[in-house]
């Protein structure tokens, strides 16, 4: 279990059955989650809280903006700030919608319940000092 102040992360989806499973999931493994139903939300959610998430778990396939678009507007605002993708599609980090932003892995849409949690642990971890 992770010791001091618990990780915050910001989870987006539009699909409300994900969003609960995920909540559910990240909060059982000792992260703060908030959840945001679209990219347009989430860049608000960003915005008011400014500096206080520490990874965010974006869906790829969104209505408005991708979750690519998504890391783009955010590695412009906070570039420190590590996204990891879920992807229905065969994405890989060589993808050139990839490029200009701080996403750090591409999780395929159907294995993100078994391998989110450890995918955040090992970024956390390369995080620490």
């Amino acid at each position: 279990m992770m010791s001091s102040t618990p990780k915050k992360v910001l989870f987006v989806d539009d699909e409300p059955a994900l969003l609960a499973l995920a909540e559910d999931l990240l909060i059982e493994e000792g992260y703060l989650v908030v959840c945001a139903a679209d990219s347009r939300q989430a860049l608000d959610l960003f915005a008011q809280h400014e500096h206080q998430f520490d990874l965010v778990v974006t869906d790829e396939s969104m209505p408005g903006m991708t979750g690519s678009e998504l890391a783009q507007q955010l590695f412009q605002l906070a570039p420190e700030l590590p996204v990891i993708l879920c992807s229905g599609y065969l994405l890989t980090m060589a993808d050139e919608r990839i490029g200009a932003t701080n996403i750090k892995e591409v999780i395929a849409k159907t294995d993100v319940f078994f391998k989110l949690p450890s995918a955040m642990a090992s970024l956390f971890a390369q995080g620490q000092h």
